[in-house]
């Protein structure tokens, strides 16, 4: 298998979604592709790439309905400058859809299908509302599941993520304030980080129809409290330990990667962020689907010939604090090597594209840290896990 290269990473600034309150999201005027073809331009412009090199396009989505349906991932190729010739495809994988779409531009690559691949994600949860409406109006369906298949599901608890979170924090026995503590530690890094402006090597500025510019996340709370996070109420249950302080909040953004085989790498002068050394996923009873991080990542470092203490940085997907609080328990990590500046409790959660964000975001912290290996992980709704492995030695 070829060498694959990460060799550029961008994402928008991740705005505060509310689809009864377009109001407050500003991006509530951009769909989701157009977000993703002006960092698709950027990507370009920056590494001086002619359109016509590009070979492949990944795109992560967790809910391609209405405008996210993108002709299998043909209108971000038509509305940004990339050639005809690019081959592109969308990945519904939930959670894990960016980091999915990260994986197949991999294997093209370390195949020798492709060069040069791109592999973004996206998510406008204001334009493409999350929650019943879209079972009611017919958008989303939920199969019936056989009696006789010896199966057993609580689908009502499945179809909730919120649920999920509440019975995987009473089966590990993870409370609230563990739970609170560890959002509150999310926002305080993040604001750390972006006051330091650490997230300018990430955040391309998006230009707004009114001329104005959107470069700064818009869900971290710097100001927050642990007595602030303790009022808040159960969010999904009435005796719940799960709140909305404590999950990540509906979001809006894009992300994009550029992968490169060794030769692509030598021929375009890029200089590589991290090899891809390699990503799997695994599957988890869906009630629990915040556990599958761990069957992930063991298998992930089993295949790598590596033990957890060897990773320097983990990026773990802050979906819910109890899922890194999870991860952290069961694979013995720690804590201070995880999501070193806030997740996505802070930063937010645009479904697609939040895959791309942990492998990029922590391809900067390894470098910014001095580290070598690092692993990106993310639960996914209906029982799955995803993990990838990086490494900045090359």
């Amino acid at each position: 298998m070829n060498p694959v290269y990460l060799t550029d990473y961008k994402r928008t600034a991740f705005t505060r979604a509310h689809p009864k309150k377009t109001e407050l999201d500003d991006f509530a005027e951009l769909p989701a592709d157009h977000l993703l073809a002006r960092l698709i331009d950027n990507a370009l412009e920056r590494n001086s790439l002619d359109p016509s090199q590009v070979d492949d396009l990944s795109i992560g989505c967790a809910l391609a309905v209405r405008e996210q349906w993108s002709f299998g991932g043909r209108y971000p190729v038509l509305e940004s400058r990339l050639g005809d010739q690019c081959a592109s495809r969308q990945i519904d994988q939930q959670c894990g859809s960016g980091m999915a779409a990260i994986r197949f531009s991999m294997l093209n690559i370390a195949s020798g299908a492709c060069d040069i691949a791109f592999a973004g994600g996206y998510e406008n949860m204001t334009r493409i509302p999350m929650g019943p409406s879209l079972f009611q109006d017919g958008t989303l369906t939920v199969p019936p599941i056989p009696a006789d298949n010896g199966k057993s599901y609580a689908m009502d608890t499945v179809m909730n993520m919120g649920l999920t979170a509440e019975r995987l924090a009473a089966e590990a026995g993870i409370g609230r304030e563990r739970m609170d503590r560890f959002a509150l530690r999310s926002h305080q890094r993040a604001a750390r980080a972006r006051d330091e402006g650490l997230f300018h090597r990430e955040i391309l500025p998006i230009e707004r129809l009114d001329g104005s510019r959107i470069s700064t996340d818009a869900n971290v709370r710097g100001d927050t409290s642990l007595e602030r996070l303790a009022e808040l109420k159960p969010a999904f249950s009435e005796t719940g330990q799960v709140s909305a302080g404590n999950s990540s909040p509906l979001t809006s953004g894009a992300a994009l990667a550029v992968l490169m085989s060794e030769s692509a790498l030598k021929n375009s002068g890029s200089e590589p962020l991290a090899k891809v050394l390699g990503c799997v996923d695994r599957g988890v009873k869906p009630e629990l689907m915040g556990q599958g991080v761990v069957p992930a990542v063991e298998r992930l470092l089993n295949n790598a010939g590596l033990r957890a203490d060897q990773i320097d940085l983990w990026e773990i997907n802050e979906a819910f604090s109890v899922v890194p609080l999870y991860a952290i328990d069961r694979l013995g990590l720690e804590i201070d090597r995880v999501n070193i500046h806030g997740g996505a409790l802070a930063l937010g959660h645009p479904l697609g594209a939040t895959g791309v964000r942990l492998v990029g975001t922590l391809a900067h912290n390894l470098k910014q840290t001095g580290g070598r290996y690092g692993v990106a992980a993310a639960c996914i709704g209906g029982g799955q896990g995803i993990a990838m492995l990086i490494d900045l030695e090359f």
